[in-house]
């Protein structure tokens, strides 16, 4: 073989090398696009409550407590998820979870306590703020929810 044949031989492997690298990076990249727009995000949004679904949170006992109202709930709702979350003067972020079971009925009315209680003693928030609500409606129906601050 010439030298000026293997010259050119060379050149044309090289070329050869960079065409099947640059296609191998190619599909990659092209993989990890596809890849990436297949993933869904993990923070389901759900509907909100029609308008007729009437809530109020209204301080008792010297806003130690307060008393949760819902009437009007949706036809069909068999539970109903509960969050308050406020701030307080000395503990930060705290707040109540907790669920309602509907048993047919359209309201409910639950009493809650701003702290914690144990064996009989109460230790009671000194919330600071409005008291931020939020209601998540579940039954034949799927899911809904229902969010707004309040003030006491």
């Amino acid at each position: 073989m010439k030298p000026e044949q293997k010259k050119y031989l060379m050149i044309g492997g090289v070329v050869a090398v960079l065409l099947v690298v640059g296609f191998w990076l190619f599909t990659r990249n092209n993989n990890i696009k596809n890849q990436a727009e297949d993933l869904t995000p993990t923070e389901e949004l759900l509907p909100t409550v029609d308008s007729s679904v009437k809530v109020s949170l209204k301080g008792t006992s010297g806003n130690k407590e307060v008393t949760l109202e819902v009437s009007n709930m949706p036809e069909g709702t068999e539970s109903v998820d509960y969050e308050l979350s406020y701030q307080t003067a000395s503990q930060g972020l705290q707040g109540v979870i907790g669920t309602v079971i509907s048993e047919g009925k359209s309201n409910f009315k639950k009493q809650l306590t701003l702290g914690t209680c144990s064996s009989g003693t109460c230790v009671y928030h000194q919330v600071v703020g409005k008291i931020n609500l939020t209601l998540k409606f579940t039954g034949d129906y799927g899911a809904k929810i229902f969010e707004k601050e309040f003030g006491l």
